[in-house]
């Protein structure tokens, strides 16, 4: 699967003859990661290819690292770190298969609030805390702790993704090939450096999401130049919380500053980190799932809502006009950016749309909105709707019935009367198709 670009995986078809991609969830320098079902088991899951490392033979010895340290983080079994559920080569590329998290990522998070609440930045900490704890006592580092790699749900859990992918790749491979394993802005300086990290590397990677939670900014300011940031994190470091005027406790700022020392030795053991978190929590759960469930509705919201393209007009739906912009002001307390669909998913989408396939996607989103995991049964409701609009026609009963689960989502998310807007969108229709008025 050489490259692995999103047309290439489009015309691939399944992934180890088992995973079917749906949507491209993120990119980075060990790989690439997707939204696929399971044909086996008919479920949804994430598959990350480790494209870092492709074209590996059976008798390749990081073929061999990459199964046994798949088989490391299998035996990781706390609600904390994402669940593992299958790994493998396909045509010479590591790929791994985990859960799909139903929320948002701390980074999207403070990107649409800013900083956070006292409470809620300890619960997160105090949720990745315990989740390395768990790792730490398997035997596995996690080694690109980082606020794109921290999920909360729905219900405020905190789940921790991406373990190990250093050792499931194989240092001197990740050595030969040039990439580094981390982000620069929350990397520890001795792995900079070059020295074997260790626990508290992990630490520090937590300090470091503590300070953006604190601040809203990255430890190292703004700037997209490596060597910049580098130079800061080997420098002066992470700028210290003690001493400034900040909403926070004296003890968390001082927390912070602790964690993301310059020497591994001055950062304090995980077991005390943990025990000064619990004493700060308080009801940070509930005010995490507050907030996620806030700008999951706004999304869902507005990708409902959006004005559709008239079918007459516009043949082919475009997809730059529906590409979700901010939600309305009355549901955003911070400067909201919601995802978009990547190229490949809109293509992957509109070249393949049946009337057939159109009804089977959107007995996926039902299912999902059944179970509970809104936050997807709205994304893939809001591709389905406007092909629906699109190819089908305003009347077509697939595209009202996607119409009605996506009013039935809003209700869920608590979105009340934008749920009765819609369904009277959706009503208007059937009862021009029972009066015969509309064809």
């Amino acid at each position: 699967m050489s490259g692995h670009g999103d047309d290439e995986l489009a015309g691939q078809g399944l992934v180890a003859e088992r995973y079917r991609p749906v949507r491209l969830l993120g990119r980075g320098g060990m790989g690439v990661v997707y939204e696929a079902e399971d044909t086996l088991l008919g479920r949804r899951v994430a598959v990350k290819l480790l494209t870092a490392v492709e074209g590996l033979s059976e008798d390749n010895e990081t073929l061999s690292r990459f199964r046994r340290e798949a088989r490391a983080l299998a035996r990781i079994d706390h609600p904390g770190v994402v669940t593992l559920y299958d790994s493998g080569v396909h045509e010479g590329t590591p790929y791994l298969v985990m859960q799909v998290l139903d929320g948002m990522s701390l980074a999207d998070l403070v990107a649409a609030t800013g900083p956070l609440a006292p409470a809620a930045v300890c619960s997160v900490a105090l949720g990745v805390a315990a989740a390395l704890a768990a790792a730490h006592e398997a035997g596995v580092l996690h080694r690109d702790v980082k606020p794109s790699n921290v999920g909360i749900g729905r219900d405020g859990r905190v789940v921790l993704q991406d373990f190990g992918l250093a050792r499931l790749a194989g240092e001197s491979v990740i050595t030969r090939t040039g990439v580094l394993i981390g982000t620069p802005q929350f990397i520890a300086p001795e792995t900079i450096r070059g020295v074997l990290p260790g626990p508290t590397a992990d630490l520090y990677g937590l300090g470091a999401c503590m300070y953006l939670m604190i601040t809203g900014e990255l430890p190292f300011g703004e700037t997209m130049d490596v060597g910049a940031v580098v130079e800061r994190a080997l420098g002066v470091g992470v700028p210290r919380l003690s001493g400034r005027e900040l909403p926070y406790p004296a003890d968390l700022r001082q927390l912070v500053d602790l964690l993301c020392a310059q020497d591994p030795g001055d950062r304090p053991a995980l077991a005390s980190t943990q025990s000064r978190l619990e004493h700060l929590a308080g009801d940070g759960t509930d005010t995490l799932a507050g907030l996620v469930a806030l700008h999951i509705r706004a999304d869902a919201v507005h990708t409902a809502l959006a004005p559709r393209p008239s079918v007459i007009e516009a043949p082919e739906y475009d997809w730059a006009e529906a590409r979700p912009g901010p939600p309305p002001e009355a549901a955003q307390p911070g400067p909201f950016r919601p995802p978009t669909l990547s190229d490949a998913t809109r293509r992957i989408v509109l070249s393949s749309m049946t009337p057939q396939n159109a009804l089977s996607r959107q007995r996926e989103a039902v299912n999902l909105v059944l179970r509970g995991e809104l936050r997807e049964a709205a994304q893939m409701l809001s591709v389905i709707v406007p092909v629906c609009l699109s190819s089908l026609g305003l009347a077509h009963p697939t595209t009202l019935t996607s119409q009605y689960w996506q009013a039935v989502c809003l209700a869920r998310l608590g979105a009340g009367g934008e749920a009765l807007e819609l369904f009277s969108r959706v009503n208007k229709h059937v009862g021009r198709r029972t009066d015969g008025t509309d064809d």
